[in-house]
């Protein structure tokens, strides 16, 4: 359910659909951690490569699974026209704090107090359901924010104590870091260079 609603896709073939991750290279041991899940029903090995994008070049992560008849049940709940939205039974799915966890892994950044979670491919609707199955199933409330002309979730800083009593022995540890708010990161120490001093 956390990558579903994260960077996972479900890739529709001949009979059933498959789960296609890919991540950026840099969260290699996000997309080594999935492959491990999906192990027995994935025979590609994480293929790492480079990609242009608008002029760029990226290197990424990625591999996918066997077709399966669960995918393309997940399929028809998250793709009923055709792209991707919160299942209307969201609710009934997002129920193990593992799903929570590996959903920030995926697509959460820490912000100055709190923790946002980039939800931009969404419907408002969407989007405020999740809130409210996150609310109902774990009892951590999140508010909707604008950014970029979208909405995304955000836990304020009164949540974020019960958030990571939840989630944070389940992230993995070069992921934890997104719990942390800006504000209470230690400060790096400052020695200005010889140009700035005495001014």
């Amino acid at each position: 359910m956390g990558t579903l609603l994260g960077d996972g896709s479900l890739q529709p073939r001949k009979k059933f659909a498959r789960l296609h991750i890919k991540h950026a290279l840099k969260q290699l041991s996000l997309v080594d951690f999935k492959r491990s899940v999906f192990a027995e029903i994935t025979n590609m090995k994480v293929r790492q490569f480079q990609q242009e994008v608008k002029g760029k070049k990226y290197y990424f992560a990625e591999f996918v699974t066997l077709t399966h008849k669960v995918f393309s049940d997940f399929y028809d709940c998250f793709y009923p026209n055709g792209h991707k939205e919160v299942p209307k039974n969201i609710g009934q799915l997002l129920v193990d704090p593992v799903s929570l966890a590996v959903l920030i892994m995926d697509d959460g950044s820490a912000e100055s107090a709190g923790l946002s979670i980039s939800t931009h491919s969404f419907s408002k609707r969407g989007v405020k359901l999740l809130s409210q199955t996150i609310q109902n199933n774990f009892g951590i409330s999140s508010n909707l924010r604008m950014n970029k002309g979208k909405h995304i979730l955000y836990f304020s800083k009164a949540s974020m104590g019960l958030l990571r009593k939840l989630i944070d022995d389940l992230m993995l540890e070069d992921f934890k870091y997104k719990l942390v708010p800006y504000n209470e990161r230690p400060r790096r120490d400052y020695t200005p260079g010889p140009d700035l001093i005495g001014i």
